[in-house]
């Protein structure tokens, strides 16, 4: 029961902390809100691809990236496809693109979060808690992140805020996994993968000044101090 419900709270808690966020789009297309969205997924790759690599070695790590790579390429592959390419549809299905990857990725890396929790508690209570609380802490930033690059993507914030709470409960999938070092490294290194080519290109795109530089750094910097100054068990 006690892990049942710490997965219901990571799940839950992030989305209604969110929930507090302006619903205007003008919000989110501030510079420092773009570049903090930014911030936020480009540590969260540095730090899945560290630990897939420290877990499960350079063979899984670099296997799961070329994994999360190829199926990138398939989500863009499905919907150009499955989307006429008329100049005033172009933008919305690319964007739409972009957003599958992110709650692809999302997806995944929640699994991994679920993992972590049930393991800790399968331990003892004290661990599960630790692990608790080193999942909320950057599930809670990792969250705003998304919403920012959702949002920027096209999708209405409470439209986009529901989504997350949809794949957020993905965390649920950990009670019918067993344990193991290996999944957990292809998962994070796929999730990494599947979002990284998305994030080079919005880099590559964005226009940065002080604002947003500011915002980018910001949200890199509480991502890493999340995950590396709260307790978080793998």
């Amino acid at each position: 029961m006690s892990i049942f419900f710490a997965l219901l709270l990571v799940g839950v808690l992030p989305i209604l902390i969110l929930y507090i966020l302006p619903s205007n789009k003008s919000f989110f297309e501030k510079k420092v809100i773009k570049g903090f969205g930014l911030g936020v997924y480009s540590a969260l790759i540095f730090v899945l691809l560290k630990e897939s690599f420290e877990q499960g070695g350079n063979t899984l790590g670099f296997g799961g990236l070329v994994l999360g790579f190829i199926i990138s390429t398939l989500i863009g592959y499905y919907f150009k496809e499955f989307h006429h390419h008329h100049e005033s549809e172009e933008h919305h299905v690319h964007t739409k693109i972009s957003a599958v990857k992110i709650l692809v990725s999302d997806f995944l890396h929640n699994v991994i979060d679920g993992i972590a929790i049930v393991s800790g508690f399968v331990i003892n209570k004290a661990v599960g808690v630790t692990s608790l609380i080193g999942v909320l802490g950057h599930q809670i930033i990792q969250q705003s992140g998304q919403q920012v690059l959702l949002v920027e993507e096209g999708i209405k914030p409470k439209k986009a805020l529901f989504i997350s709470f949809l794949i957020s409960l993905s965390v649920f999938i950990a009670l019918f996994l067993k344990e193991g070092q290996v999944l957990e490294s292809v998962l994070m290194s796929v999730s990494a993968g599947i979002i990284l080519f998305k994030i080079i290109k919005d880099i590559k795109e964005t226009k940065w000044g002080l604002r947003s530089t500011s915002g980018f750094i910001i949200g890199f910097v509480l991502l890493l101090l999340s995950l590396f100054l709260i307790p978080h068990t793998h």
